[in-house]
């Protein structure tokens, strides 16, 4: 109970000091305006960090998960570099390398949870009709576990050990309480290198025109690649969520995926029956 006392503590700390660093941030961007938190606002924020805490009950599988999954790569005999390989290679240039090849593959995970099959486990964190730094934290347990795998394999193909895949994993997900965030700021000159706010907040508006655009999660090269870029500029007055979006509740938000999935195999039952 301690233990999990002590858990809690640090999280209020950590996301109080997120919360306070972004609306510091969000002022100097928009005024006293990043002050207001209308009530649909307040409501995310609560439902977010509801799903937030179930998420860091399965924390522990995620860190059970990292070892299994790394030795099953091993198993599979798949490619994998030599640790040796990064020997004398500066910090630096190691982790950018492991990013973008995180995020390539990132990337194209990303579009398979835009499916039909896979929506709505992702459906949840487009949801959010306010969205904000703490939007990133609204992701179902069953997407995380796809997304992990993706890290895990994409970073033991390159050789990394389970402390860098870990450090990774922090690495982006303080990037993406940045693009979340209720920030309208494209980067300038560097706007086709590194996501931003406004480029992030463009995949999330609940617009024709945007739909499925902007998959990177790091480097927006992969959208221009791809076919898949899409940001003619400011998007902070865009409306942001889904069209049937389930309602604004842990519960609801939680089930959601399951409810979804078990219509679609009784339309496909239907289906199947019908003369």
């Amino acid at each position: 109970m301690q233990v999990w006392m002590a858990g809690l503590a640090g999280q209020g700390v950590y996301l109080a000091a997120l919360t306070a660093v972004f609306t510091l941030l969000a002022f100097l961007s928009r005024g006293r305006e990043a002050f207001r938190w209308p009530k649909t606002l307040r409501q995310s924020a609560v439902t977010n960090f509801l799903i937030l805490q179930f998420a860091s009950l399965n924390g522990a599988l995620y860190l059970v998960l990292i070892a299994p999954l790394a030795a099953g790569y091993v198993w599979l005999g798949l490619p994998a570099l030599d640790a040796s390989a990064w020997d004398g290679v500066p910090l630096v240039v190691k982790a950018l390398a492991a990013l973008l090849v995180y995020d390539f593959s990132l990337y194209w995970v990303h579009r398979m949870l835009h499916t039909s099959v896979l929506w709505p486990a992702h459906a949840v964190h487009h949801s959010d009709p306010e969205l904000h730094f703490l939007s990133w934290s609204r992701g179902h347990f069953t997407e995380q576990f796809v997304i992990a795998a993706c890290l895990v394999f994409t970073s033991s193909w390159m050789g990394f050990r389970l402390e860098e895949i870990a450090g990774l994993a922090l690495i982006k997900g303080l990037h993406q309480y940045y693009v979340h965030s209720k920030l309208d700021w494209d980067h300038g000159i560097f706007r086709d290198v590194l996501v931003s706010p406004q480029f992030h907040r463009w995949h999330h508006a609940n617009v024709p025109e945007a739909h499925d655009k902007n998959f990177a999660s790091i480097f927006p090269v992969f959208d221009r690649m791809f076919g898949t870029n899409y940001n003619p500029g400011s998007a902070i007055d865009v409306p942001t969520g889904i069209a049937d979006a389930p309602p604004n509740d842990f519960l609801t938000q939680t089930l959601y995926p399951f409810r979804r999935w078990a219509a679609m195999l009784q339309a496909r039952k239907t289906g199947l029956q019908a003369p």
